[in-house]
């Protein structure tokens, strides 16, 4: 996911984010995974505080140096 620079902070990565994990929900998955790299500071802020934590690096990005990897449990929906 990229929010370009004069849209950070307006809460559109969240509301973006936020409706992946709804389409996730919806079908029925209950854990997502994402990766990011160790030169991006504010995707690895942003993930943290939506409360997405560290995993082992996994698939194509095993082994990787500059990858980070991520997962979420997703409660149910209602």
């Amino acid at each position: 996911m990229y929010v370009i620079p004069q849209s950070r902070g307006s809460g559109v990565a969240a509301a973006i984010l936020a409706a992946l994990e709804d389409a996730a929900r919806e079908r029925g998955w209950t854990t997502v995974r994402l990766e990011t790299g160790d030169a991006q500071p504010e995707a690895i802020r942003f993930y943290e505080r939506e409360g997405y934590r560290r995993i082992p690096l996994f698939g194509h990005y095993a082994g990787s140096a500059i990858s980070l990897c991520y997962e979420k449990p997703l409660a149910a929906a209602g």
